[in-house]
């Protein structure tokens, strides 16, 4: 009878025994994860290929994009347009006077040239014919009006209390001296030159073509020592025969200084000379006395006949303003442009 149960105890030992060896075989047998990769490489390649497949998707997922810009407005505007464009037509129309100037210039210098080379003729009735001649001239003699510049010879006697100075200015070109600051050449407007008047006079005529005939003779100049301290310069008495050029007086500008004395003028007034001259309402030829080639300096300093009726602007002065005005339109449409085209894609 006590055996039974020790036999029935011994079996519920043995049973817990097995399970108890099972259960270890089992934990035993299972494989840990790092042994699972070291004995099988694969697996590990596997793992490590979804992981880096994650991380592709990922980056490959769209980032968020910066809100849009304004877009950006370039070229100008109409306003704009319109004042580069009117700089750009004035500088070309400028281009173009000074073209016009030129060849203008290059005709009236070869007449200039002509009409210096011919023969001095006898000066006709001065109120009968004008032409233009020189910048702002006129001329008014019994010649060709083709030829301006045609020298004329006329004789009488001077009557030198009418005597009319306009100045201060400088010397007429060559009169004094050939080159250097006292050759009344000047150089854009600035003259270092020395100053003094003009001598104007009347001129009672006594050729058979104007007997009687009053003209106004440009004698030359005399420097401003010589009015400043009285001292005298030629006048002669007697009867002369004088060899000029025809030209006209001068016109105002729009702010002309009166004149501060009725025989000493600022500009050759026609008004204030025929005034000073007693000569009013017969409009006097005005004439520029010419110096003979050799003749020795006296006062007053006559132009010679080679340098009278020269132009301050020459021919190749109007050429180089209008290549510079033509440049500057050039250059204008060239930038016009390149704002009107700005910003554009």
């Amino acid at each position: 009878v006590n055996e039974e149960p020790r036999t029935a105890g011994v079996e519920m030992s043995v049973r817990r025994i097995v399970i108890l060896s099972r259960r270890a075989f089992a934990s035993s047998a299972r494989p840990s994860p790092d042994h699972a990769t070291r004995a099988h490489p694969v697996i590990k390649a596997a793992n490590a290929g979804s992981k880096s497949s994650v991380g592709a998707r990922a980056s490959s997922l769209p980032s968020p994009s910066p809100p849009p810009s304004p877009p950006s407005e370039g070229g100008l505007s109409p306003a704009g347009v319109a004042f580069f464009g009117s700089l750009c037509a004035a500088t070309f129309g400028l281009g173009c006077w000074q073209s016009t100037r030129y060849f203008e210039k290059v005709e009236l210098v070869a007449a200039r040239e002509e009409g210096l080379a011919s023969e001095p003729v006898p000066l006709g009735i001065s109120s009968e014919r004008r032409a233009p001649v020189g910048d702002d001239a006129a001329v008014a003699a019994d010649v060709d009006p083709s030829s301006p510049f045609r020298m004329v010879v006329a004789s009488g006697t001077f009557r030198h209390d009418g005597e009319i100075l306009v100045g201060p200015r400088g010397p007429p070109p060559g009169a004094v001296a050939s080159s250097g600051p006292a050759s009344g050449r000047s150089s854009g407007g600035m003259s270092s030159s020395p100053q003094g008047y003009f001598v104007i006079t009347p001129l009672v005529r006594s050729d058979t073509t104007g007997e009687g005939e009053t003209i106004l003779v440009n004698r030359g100049w005399v420097p401003l020592h010589y009015v400043r301290d009285g001292r005298e310069w030629e006048r002669p008495k007697h009867p002369v025969a004088i060899v000029g050029l025809p030209t006209e007086t001068e016109k105002p500008r729009f702010m002309s200084p009166p004149h501060p004395d009725p025989k000493k003028l600022l500009w050759m007034d026609r008004v204030a000379l025929e005034a000073g001259t007693g000569t009013e309402g017969r409009s006097p030829l005005l004439l520029i006395e010419t110096k003979a080639k050799g003749d020795a300096l006296s006062f007053p300093a006559k132009p010679d006949a080679t340098t009278v009726g020269e132009f301050k602007v020459t021919p190749i002065t109007h050429g180089g303003y209008a290549v510079t005005w033509f440049g500057l339109s050039g250059a204008g449409l060239v930038m016009t442009k390149k704002l009107m085209t700005r910003g554009r894609g």
